[in-house]
């Protein structure tokens, strides 16, 4: 029986059954972040932890999670760096392949560490003048650039806020030999909203921002005094991936959905923007005849991609860089006008959950003399729509009359029995009446036998909360009862003397009638979302009625002391007030049953329907009030009722008028 949780018993149906963990935060199996009962399978970055692809997300991944990602991007370009218009040279033909692996295990629940190596090669061809003789390689190679930080998250709200940062070091090789020639030191600030832990409905919508600052020192990789070309220089940088200190900022929106009876499978469309400000200044790069930036010292670039979760962990993904500024030369490299990625990596959960020893509903003796027991049956018990049931009692006719229940995530071990085959009925919770499932299976020697229990029909009801709040017209709180019926349910429920109430019922539709001494009883209705919590709030009126001096009122027809004005096909809002006490007289005088709202136009633009659309709106406002929908009718007459002419200003101001007339009224 539902209860208020301001004391008394909380029921927990079946197949919601959970475990609180550290921090006194509570986890399902049957969450949306959890696949086959452990945290869903994560990918890195390109070159950082747990993210998308250039944006890093505010989770590290299930405790014990290891994780890969081969990855790879590339672009070409003509006239990217070096645009002579002369026929005899002509424009540069740059191109660029990267390359990376990356690293990242998760020792605990609150902390990630990852690792990547990464290179590219470069190649721009071109011809220069003989006045102007190239100083760099056509080719040029960046060797084992190496990359190791560590990431830190704390989530909130049952995991749909991560709050957290992130600290790196990258040892940079250079063109020449494999050894660190340069250290990179950066970190971010990491915030990510996830709306699946946040909405009834586990809307897979992700939001994350990455604020945060490079200590960048790969200019020193080259002596650029010696090369005096500017167009050598410049390629030169952006082949070594050359950059200055900067903020970078990432903001993301993704949407990460699972997909298959077990959620085995997922799919996720990203979105990224990548914003990145030099916050130093090199004047060997400049270039005086270059065109200027429209942000002089910001890189921008939008990513656009798609990453799937194949199955077990397996990733693979794909999304093009769009190029959107590049800073001026003296700040930073060119930004590709587009660049294809491209990657595959595998998340791998060495925490594997063993299956719970039978826990005994009672302890009887065995029927007939004991056994020979050799084998198990180790499985899980699923409902209709593949969620895991918790607390199912499973018992074996003919081996004995002791049964055992099932876990928080429907899994369950079962006694050894000789081999051969084993009889196996499925009871619900507080169903011991019938078998929600009857069935067998084979045993053998020495092993478990694995078998997963499908249920015919649903498991039982989910509930929510339903949180109240109740005031007077002046806004203080008021005690109430509240008499719930719906769904199994009829019986009152008290409020504190503050008018405020809070239940947990089963899912579905409900009505509720709120009393309370002295005001009018109000009807609600409302609906209860499993594992959701609503808000119904609700104002009663004195059970007085207030007085009403602008309404007059016989049984053919109402009169207002102020006309009813509009702006166009809208009520102007000075005439909301003479509607507030139009609708407090018909909510405290029922017997006028049925009422008519009649507007009349002059005959410009379209009278009908201006009319019917002026009638609609006062219809609307009253029901916005509490009036019942089937109390008003709106008719619009357009200019079919005129009551002067429409040749002058004064004889269309009376032709734009509304009456109220009553068409059905009976005795109080």
């Amino acid at each position: 029986m539902p209860a208020s949780a301001e004391g008394g018993e909380t029921p927990t149906p079946a197949g919601e059954d959970a475990a609180p963990v550290d921090g006194g935060e509570v986890a399902s199996d049957a969450g949306p972040g959890m696949v086959r009962g452990l945290p869903e399978p994560t990918m890195n970055s390109m070159r950082g932890g747990v993210g998308l692809f250039h944006t890093t997300l505010a989770d590290v991944g299930g405790p014990l999670t290891f994780r890969f990602r081969l990855g790879t991007s590339f672009f070409r370009k003509k006239g990217f760096i070096y645009d002579n218009q002369d026929p005899a040279f002509g424009p540069d033909q740059q191109s660029r392949v990267m390359g990376g692996v990356n690293l990242g295990f998760t020792p605990w629940k609150y902390l990630e560490l990852f690792f990547s190596i990464n290179s590219q090669a470069n190649r721009n061809v071109r011809k220069q003048p003989p006045g102007m003789p190239r100083q760099d390689a056509e080719t040029m190679f960046a060797l084992g650039d190496l990359d190791f930080g560590i990431k830190g998250v704390y989530p909130f709200k049952d995991g749909g806020v991560g709050l957290g940062g992130q600290f790196a070091m990258g040892l940079l090789s250079g063109t020449k030999r494999l050894s660190t020639q340069a250290l990179n030191i950066w970190f971010d600030v990491l915030l990510s909203v996830d709306l699946r832990y946040l909405t009834r409905k586990h809307a897979p919508v992700r939001i994350t921002t990455n604020v945060g600052w490079m200590r960048d020192q790969s200019l020193n990789l080259v002596d650029w005094e010696n090369i005096t070309d500017p167009t050598s220089r410049e390629v030169s940088r952006f082949a070594l991936g050359a950059n200055h200190d900067r903020v970078r900022m990432r903001y993301a929106l993704d949407f990460p959905i699972r997909l298959g009876k077990e959620k085995q499978f997922g799919i996720d469309p990203i979105l990224e923007w990548s914003w990145d400000v030099a916050t130093e200044k090199d004047d060997r790069f400049a270039q005086p005849m270059a065109q200027s930036s429209p942000l002089a010292r910001s890189s921008q670039w939008l990513t656009i991609g798609l990453r799937s979760n194949v199955v077990s962990g397996l990733h693979l993904d794909a999304a093009v860089d769009v190029g959107l500024v590049s800073p001026n030369f003296e700040y930073g490299p060119p930004v590709p006008p587009w660049q294809l990625i491209l990657g595959l990596g595998w998340s791998f959960d060495m925490h594997r959950p063993k299956a719970p020893e039978p826990e005994v509903a009672a302890v009887e003796e065995p029927v007939g003399p004991p056994p020979t027991l050799e084998g198990r049956v180790v499985g899980q018990v699923l409902a209709q729509d593949g969620s895991p049931v918790a607390g199912a009692i499973l018992r074996f006719p003919g081996l004995t009359t002791n049964g055992i229940v099932t876990g928080a995530g429907g899994e369950f071990t079962t006694f050894r029995f000789p081999a051969g085959t084993v009889a196996i009925q499925v009871f619900l919770p507080g169903k011991d009446d019938a078998p929600a499932w009857e069935g067998s299976a084979e045993v053998s020697d020495g092993d478990d036998t694995n078998l997963s229990i499908q249920l015919e029909g649903p498991a039982a009801p989910a509930t929510g909360i339903v949180q109240g709040a109740f005031t007077a017209p002046d806004g203080s709180g008021i005690p109430v009862t509240l008499h719930v019926t719906g769904q199994g349910v009829d019986e009152p429920f008290q409020s504190t003397p503050d008018g405020r109430i809070a239940l947990e019922l089963f899912e579905g539709e409900y009505k509720a009638v709120a009393r309370a001494e002295g005001y009018l009883d109000k009807e609600l209705t409302f609906t209860v979302q499993p594992g959701g919590e609503i808000e119904v709030a609700a104002q009663l009126d004195p059970a007085t009625a207030p007085e009403t001096p602008n309404v007059r009122a016989s049984k053919t027809r109402i009169r207002l002391r102020r006309k009813i004005r509009y702006k166009g096909t809208e009520l102007n809002p000075a005439s909301h007030p003479i509607l507030d006490e139009l609708a407090t007289f018909l909510k405290y005088h029922p017997e006028y049953v049925l009422i008519e709202i009649g507007v009349h136009t002059d005959d410009r633009g379209n009278p009908s329907k201006r009319s019917k659309a002026r009638a609609e709106a006062v219809k609307a406002y009253l029901v916005g009030k509490g009036i019942s929908p089937d109390r008003i009718q709106a008719r619009g007459y357009g200019d079919t009722k005129p009551v002067a002419v429409n040749m002058t200003a004064s004889g269309r101001a009376k032709n734009n008028r509304t009456e109220i007339r009553v068409r059905k009224h009976v005795a109080p």
